[in-house]
This record gives structure tokens, C-alpha cells and sequence, in this order.
């Protein structure tokens, strides 16, 4: 049986078990493919929760994504022993537990970001990650106008300096929300 491991981290799921992986900086995959990363807070109830669900979708797995990815602190990246799961944290702007996040890969970079935070069973987690390729390709299909605003272009690559970048915004009490098209996903800062 798969089991959360104790410390914070960014973990991989590889041949049945989470493996604890260093990569100086945030998770950023770039294989081409869907993504799934669940973020979660070891002093979060709720987290404790969905750990039941995240089991069994791994343990029921059909494929259909590249790979699995826990990442974990004590509380966000406020108090997290492993700078890289912190880093991971401010990269995808988690500030809520637990939360599923799908990272659709194309080309080595992020062109499709999306994040879940309520799941009732185990078939809405199914549906959310199996089904991203059709909501990324409905909401390209009815994009429009960009918005003015900053933007952090995620296409750059230097995943250091964006996460830098994120939380000095953060600090100062910005608001921040993806923007997402056929050229690729954005931060909007407001």
C-alpha cells in the first residue's frame, strides 16, 4: 500500500511508492504529457482526508497522465523544511489544502495549468485529471482578448527567478490568478 511519507519534499510515485526527489528549486515537469501534483500541508485535516482518495487514484490508475507528484510542507511555504517543495508551492500559487493541480506539457514547457481543491470521490479526481486535455482545448477555443496587467510569462524557463518574482509579489499582498491560451499559460498579477 502507497503511504504519505512523513517529511516535507517533492515526491514522484514510481513503481507502487513516493520517491523523494532534490531538484534545487520548484517542480516544473518537462516531459510532454499531463501532470498531476497534489499539494498538501502536514498539519491540514482536510489534507488527511483526500489522502484516501489520492491512494486510490493511484492505485487505480488508468494511465493517462505523464506522472504523479506529492508536494508537501508543514504549512505552505511559510514554514516547509524543503526549500524545493516550498519553491513548488509559490510556483503554483497554492495557498489552499488539499489542492490537485494538472500541468499539461507540450514542447518542454507549461502550456496548460488547472487546480481543483474540492473532490467528493474518487471518480471526480478521475474526471479532473483524465478529462484536461478537453477543457484546455474548450477554453483555448474561447479565449479572446488578454487582459492588461503583468503578466509572468511561464515560457522563459528560469523557474528560479519566477518563484523570486512570485513571492515578493506575494509579500506585498498581490493577487494573482492564471491566464491560459493557445500560446501558453500566464500569471496575472493584479
Amino acid at each position: 500500500m502507497i503511504s504519505i511519507p512523513d517529511s516535507d519534499g517533492v515526491y514522484i510515485y514510481r513503481n507502487g511508492a513516493l520517491e523523494k526527489i532534490v531538484i534545487d528549486g520548484p517542480f516544473v515537469p518537462t516531459a510532454d504529457g499531463v501532470h498531476v501534483i497534489y499539494f498538501r500541508n502536514r498539519s491540514c485535516p482536510g489534507c488527511k482526508g483526500f489522502d484516501k482518495l489520492w491512494i486510490g487514484f493511484l492505485e487505480n490508475s488508468r494511465g493517462g497522465f505523464r506522472e504523479a507528484v506529492v508536494v508537501q510542507c508543514k504549512n505552505f511555504f511559510f514554514d516547509c523544511s524543503s526549500q524545493d517543495a516550498a519553491d513548488t508551492f509559490i510556483f503554483y500559487l497554492v495557498f489552499e489544502t488539499p489542492q490537485l493541480v494538472v500541468v499539461v506539457v507540450e514542447n518542454g514547457y507549461p502550456v496548460y495549468i488547472e487546480r481543483e481543491v474540492y473532490f467528493p470521490d474518487l471518480r471526480s479526481v478521475e474526471d479532473f485529471v483524465y478529462n484536461v486535455n478537453e477543457r484546455m482545448k474548450s477554453i483555448s477555443d474561447e479565449s479572446g482578448e488578454e487582459e492588461e496587467g503583468i503578466y509572468i510569462d511561464l515560457s522563459s524557463g528560469n523557474w528560479k527567478e519566477i518563484v523570486n518574482r512570485l513571492r515578493a509579489m506575494i509579500l506585498e499582498g498581490r493577487n494573482f490568478r492564471e491566464v491560459c491560451n493557445e500560446s501558453g499559460c500566464r500569471v496575472y498579477v493584479e
